[in-house]
């Protein structure tokens, strides 16, 4: 069974930590947290730092969507996060179409393109489903490489630098740091509304045993394409936002098995098939490997990585359930109330 973070409280009441499919005080209070640090003055590195924490941490829910609680282990994200940014930059710099808008194109086309990998491929088990989805995400970096007339090929796509709240181009770190954590909140309140539903649960049961599942009148296929293709939606619009922050889209960068690995590091390290572990996840790792980059990049080339894998090993050793499973075993020790 996955780590759950559990509270002793009687359901009638806020528990005091994360639960499945409620909201909790803990929630509460990061939430808190997080609004105080976007209207708080911070330097514009750590404003940086802040508002890529809140991207990564939407990132890393709706990666767990289909690894976490589907069971579908994705190294191939980075391709439906490339469908998204590409689809609202080009409706955006070709046709005039506001990101507004073309952020929800781009969702529909990674949508699509979850849903056809999840046909083809979830009948797949274990390596096998891992190595097809690396694949299909190279598959479409090639395809962005050479399809330079619509995509820009290899000297990428650009995005003129104009301040306009149409253009979704904000002249304050702080704007953009509201709208990452909006799109945060908005994927853990799916995430969380899913956990509380027969759907979320129909998940779960095909996750651990299928053939149960199945007997249960459960269909194994439809429910793992469904996962999957919100799963894709999600990031593509994630996708949109980084387009629309960094205002230039690199093939291969958008569209890499480095960004695909990280997708899945941030869930496995907070806790997967929990909606509070991936936020975690991001909130410890994005940090650290941003503050480790451009304090130890050039001083000391790659020192940086060997500090931050050092730390993920230590996180993994010490909390193989994940800082969520932490949480769970610091529930456990309350005194019931």
């Amino acid at each position: 069974m996955s780590s759950e973070v559990a509270a002793t409280q009687p359901t009638s009441r806020i528990p005091v930590l994360p639960l499945r499919g409620r909201v909790s005080w803990f929630e509460i209070a990061l939430l808190v947290v997080a609004i105080g640090l976007v209207a708080s003055p911070l330097a514009p590195n750590l404003q940086d730092v802040l508002l890529l924490s809140f991207l990564f941490a939407g990132l890393a829910l709706a990666w767990n969507l289909a690894g976490g609680y589907a069971g579908l282990i994705s190294f191939g994200h980075a391709a439906f996060f490339g469908v998204g940014a590409y689809v609202s930059t080009i409706l955006l710099t070709r046709y005039g179409v506001t990101p507004w808008i073309g952020i929800w194109a781009g969702a529909l086309m990674a949508a699509a393109f979850g849903a056809v990998l999840a046909l083809i491929c979830a009948r797949l088990r274990g390596p096998f489903f891992i190595l097809s989805t690396l694949a299909f995400a190279e598959v479409v970096r090639i395809g962005a490489l050479n399809w330079s007339s619509l995509t820009g090929g290899a000297e990428g796509l650009s995005i003129m630098p104009s301040p306009s709240l149409a253009g979704m181009v904000f002249a304050s770190k702080p704007a953009y740091a509201v709208v990452m954590l909006g799109y945060l909140v908005l994927v853990y309140a799916i995430t969380k509304g899913l956990e509380a539903s027969r759907f979320g649960f129909y998940l779960l049961a095909i996750r651990d045993n299928e053939d149960a599942a199945s007997a249960a009148g459960v269909d194994p296929l439809l429910g793992r394409t469904a996962a999957m293709a919100l799963s894709a939606a999600l990031t593509g619009i994630g996708g949109s936002l980084f387009a629309q922050y960094f205002l230039y889209l690199d093939p291969t960068y958008v569209i890499s098995p480095e960004l695909s690995f990280q997708f899945a590091l941030l869930p496995a390290v907070g806790g997967l098939g929990t909606a509070i572990g991936p936020v975690l996840g991001s909130f410890l790792i994005t940090p650290l490997s941003e503050l480790l980059r451009s304090h130890l990049g050039n001083a000391a080339a790659g020192l940086h990585l060997v500090i931050y894998g050092f730390g993920l090993i230590v996180v993994m050793l010490y909390f193989p359930a994940g800082l969520a499973g932490a949480l769970n075993k610091l529930t456990r020790r309350r005194p019931p109330s």
